[in-house]
């Protein structure tokens, strides 16, 4: 009794399943990289989880040898909750490292240029609109939700002085720990903009902290990319994990979830272009001077990958200003991501605070516009943008105890990456257009 306690299994049949479920995952991340891409791999994961979960499942409601779920799953949610805290564990270090780094980096004015404000006011204005959409159609359709949950959120019914005052800074370590976006955006942008201020005069003393800033923005991101290696096994084990419990139910959850982001991306696509046009480029124009970049962003599905097409789109094809459609272009594709860094991690967060048992409130709503917004400039450069941002997005607005639900985030990114970067390549492309009309004016 005390080795079955020890081991978290039942009977032999029980024991069998967790060493199948562990070969499992060990050859998920080991299938050949030259056979199959890294989406295949994932897909391949997600897809050999859910069927070993689901016969777990159906072996459990049928009692076969006497088999509870109880014991097994205990072994599944072990390895994704650990897969799913390498995440959690990076979310502070990645927000102040790169925080700082794109402030250090930033060019110095004593007089902002006009350009440079409308290009900032732009990015900002559509990253919270594409946000704005993601979580009402999130809302408006209710992804996620189903009666109970897996753990307890609070649902943000304060008033919006309140919620500010709730994301600022109080205390550095327990804010980069608990992954606080907010407030460790605030003390990264602090940290650089005293850097580079300190440079003009005194750039010896302050010449370290630029290169341990730039040293240690390589090394985050090469960490980031070794977990980012590890989603084909990460996702199998998220996926026995949760259809070992919920059973074919949990599919619909996600496979509604993949429809309404597909909605949503287009609607925010109609948004785009109905901007578009007011700023003298008809939909028409948009779609044929784009295409190239369009269909090359649903085949590569990486937006900066698609980046020349769209600046000779936005030039050659339209005949706008290319100083300022290349500049504008390049910006929003690296800190302004509308797909990856706001529509998706917006509806991401509806969804697992949802699948938490979690609500909705006008207070809850304005603290993910902002968190979402601010993390948008936050993981400017970070590999892995849409996982990091949905991540963030969640404990930036206090809602820890949801993050299990972003474990199907991550076992679907192959698929949900097709709609957010056609909406990130039109949406620089859409900032470009706008800019230039403001600034032509």
């Amino acid at each position: 009794m005390v080795i079955q306690e020890l081991f978290a299994v039942d009977s032999v049949i029980s024991a069998g399943i967790v060493v199948l479920f562990l070969i499992m995952v060990y050859a998920m991340n080991h299938l050949p990289k030259k056979k199959f891409s890294f989406a295949s791999r994932v897909l391949i994961g997600t897809g050999c989880g859910t069927v070993f979960g689901l016969a777990v499942y159906g072996l459990g409601a049928a009692g076969a040898g006497g088999l509870t779920t109880a014991g097994v799953s205990q072994w599944f949610s072990a390895v994704s909750m650990i897969y799913l805290g390498l995440f959690r564990m990076l979310i502070g270090p990645v927000i102040f490292i790169c925080t700082a780094r794109m402030v250090i980096h930033t060019p110095a004015y004593k007089v902002t240029p006009r350009e440079v404000k409308v290009k900032k006011q732009v990015n900002t204005l559509m990253v919270a609109l594409a946000c704005g959409v993601g979580l009402l159609f999130g809302i408006l359709f209710d992804v996620g939700s189903a009666e109970g949950g897996f753990g307890a959120v609070r649902t943000g019914g304060e008033s919006i002085p309140e919620i500010v005052l709730g994301l600022m800074p109080v205390n550095g370590a327990a804010d980069l720990l608990l992954g606080r976006v907010v407030a460790v955006f605030v003390a990264g942008g602090l940290g650089g903009i005293a850097a580079r201020r300190m440079s003009g005069k005194y750039m010896d003393t302050v010449k370290p902290f630029f290169d341990l800033t730039d040293a240690a923005f390589s090394i985050m991101g090469s960490v980031c990319k070794t977990v980012i290696a590890w989603k084909p096994a990460g996702a199998a084990a998220i996926m026995a994990a949760l259809t070992a419990v919920s059973g074919p139910e949990v599919l619909w959850r996600i496979i509604k979830f993949l429809l309404v982001l597909t909605l949503a991306a287009g609607v925010m696509l109609a948004i785009q272009l109905l901007l578009s046009a007011v700023c003298g480029v008809s939909p028409a124009a948009f779609f044929r001077a784009g295409k190239e970049a369009m269909v090359k962003a649903l085949k590569t599905r990486s937006g900066s990958a698609c980046l020349p097409e769209a600046q000779k789109a936005l030039a050659e094809g339209l005949g706008l200003k290319k100083e300022i459609t290349n500049e504008v272009s390049a910006y929003a594709i690296s800190s302004g991501m509308q797909g990856c860094a706001a529509l998706f991690p917006a509806m991401a967060l509806v969804f697992t605070v949802h699948m938490a048992g979690g609500t909705f409130t006008p207070g809850m709503i304005a603290a993910a516009l902002i968190v979402v917004t601010v993390v948008s400039y936050g993981i400017t450069g970070a590999p892995g943008t849409a996982t990091m941002a949905e991540f963030a997005a969640v404990m930036g607005t206090g809602m820890e105890g949801a993050v299990s639900g972003l474990g199907a985030m991550i076992a679907i990114d192959p698929i949900g990456d097709v709609p957010r970067t056609l909406i990130n390549v039109t949406g620089c492309m859409t900032n470009a257009i706008i800019a230039e009309r403001r600034l032509r004016e």
